[in-house]
């Protein structure tokens, strides 16, 4: 804890004040001249606490009003083809937690979304995401072994996961194929999400290819239907224009 930078240290105390109900929900926080006062450090130091509160979702600014904490958890805006994008550039901002790293044989579905044979190796990466501290996902990731020896540990955990794969194996990404399901949450997903029972599940699969339409991996994001809201853009062309004038 001592070892931690000082902006840290004044973050994981407020953090706890606010977990605690010192600060409760929807209070305003003492103002960036009071909170370098008691923590002894500089405004500067606060204020990059403070920030970093934020970005987590803990605390919101208003003007006029000052920091304030978070009366309930923010939706998450998920990006149906800017998430990398989102993370790289700090819009969306989390935790990623490893939770299996295993080589499987696969299964009829995992072979059929990834053009392989039944059977055939794949390497399996399930991993839970937080934002704000609070679980929004769980993902399961599937490669095929020879495209998956080159993840290490550091990779395989990352929010950046794919654009980190893309640089390491030379291959780019070229396109993606997306499934949208809905479905409820079994025990393990419940406790992984802290969810309840009949809190629906939004399933997002995605089977991502390289130039020559090769499958890459396919990924299956299991969302709390509760945390996220899914964005998309789509570009539409423009209608035929009729070279036939009425007379």
């Amino acid at each position: 804890m001592h070892n931690a930078p000082l902006y840290r240290q004044v973050y994981d105390e407020i953090r706890a004040r606010i977990v605690s109900g010192q600060y409760p929900r929807g209070a305003a926080l003492p103002s960036e001249v009071k909170l370098s006062q008691q923590f002894g450090v500089s405004q500067i130091t606060v204020r990059r606490a403070l920030h970093e509160l934020a970005l987590d979702g803990l605390i919101v600014r208003r003007q006029g009003i000052g920091n304030i904490v978070r009366d309930s958890a923010r939706s998450v805006l998920i990006g149906l083809s800017s998430f990398t994008a989102d993370v790289a550039a700090g819009r969306l901002r989390l935790v990623r937690t490893l939770l299996a790293d295993e080589m499987q044989p696969a299964t009829a579905d995992i072979a059929q979304k990834l053009n392989s044979q039944t059977g055939a190796l794949v390497r399996h990466l399930r991993r839970l995401d937080s934002e704000g501290n609070i679980p929004i996902s769980v993902d399961d990731v599937y490669t095929p072994a020879s495209l998956a020896a080159i993840i290490t540990h550091d990779m395989a955990a990352s929010p950046l996961f794919l654009h980190l794969w893309q640089n390491a194996s030379g291959i780019a990404a070229r396109h993606v194929d997306y499934e949208l399901a809905a479905e409820m949450p079994s025990p393990t997903l419940q406790s992984l999400l802290q969810c309840a029972a009949d809190t629906p599940i939004l399933c997002i699969g995605e089977v991502i290819y390289d130039a020559d339409g090769r499958p890459l991996h396919w990924i299956i994001s299991r969302y709390r239907s509760d945390r996220v809201r899914l964005t998309s853009m789509a570009q539409l062309e423009p209608p035929p224009i009729n070279s036939q004038r009425r007379s």
